[in-house]
C-alpha cells in the first residue's frame, strides 16, 4: 500500500537524519572517519540504532494504515444483500466500538512487521556498505 510505504520510509528517513545531524551522530561519523572499520562497524547508525529505527518505522507506518486494513475487511465481509458503503461501514465501525475498533488486531499486525521492518532496514544499510552504494 503506497501510503505504508511513504510512512515507513519517510520515518526512518526523519529519524536517521536527526540522530546524524545530533551531537552523537556527529561525535560517531568524526570517530567512524579516524578508524579502520568492519561492515557492521561502517553502519551510521550503528546495528542496534538501525534495527530499532527501523522497527519505529515499521510501526508507525502499521499504526498510520491500520484502520484502513479494519476498513478493508469489514468491507470484504458484507453480504452482498447488506452491502454499506464505505463511508457507511466506517461509521458502523466507529458506533459499534468507538475509534479503538479501528484498531482492533494492531498488536498482532505488530508483532509481525516489527522483526521484518528491524531487518529490512538492517540488510538494506548493511549491503550498501558492502556493495559500496551510495
Amino acid at each position: 500500500m503506497a501510503p505504508s510505504g511513504a510512512v515507513f520510509y519517510g520515518v526512518y528517513d526523519a529519524l536517521k537524519s536527526a540522530y546524524l545531524h545530533s551531537p552523537e551522530g556527529q561525535k560517531r561519523i568524526q570517530n567512524m572517519k579516524q578508524q579502520e572499520l568492519n561492515a557492521f562497524e561502517q553502519l551510521e547508525l550503528g546495528p542496534l540504532r538501525t534495527l530499532l529505527h527501523g522497527a519505529i518505522a515499521g510501526a508507525c507506518a502499521v499504526a498510520a494504515t491500520y484502520p484502513f486494513e479494519v476498513l478493508r475487511k469489514q468491507l470484504q465481509l458484507q453480504g452482498r444483500a447488506t452491502r454499506l458503503s464505505t463511508l457507511a461501514t466506517f461509521v458502523n465501525i466507529v458506533e459499534r466500538g468507538g475509534v479503538p475498533a479501528l484498531y482492533a488486531g494492531l498488536i498482532p499486525s505488530l508483532l509481525q512487521v516489527l522483526p521484518s521492518a528491524s531487518i529490512s532496514f538492517f540488510v538494506y544499510e548493511f549491503m550498501k556498505i558492502v556493495l559500496k552504494v551510495e
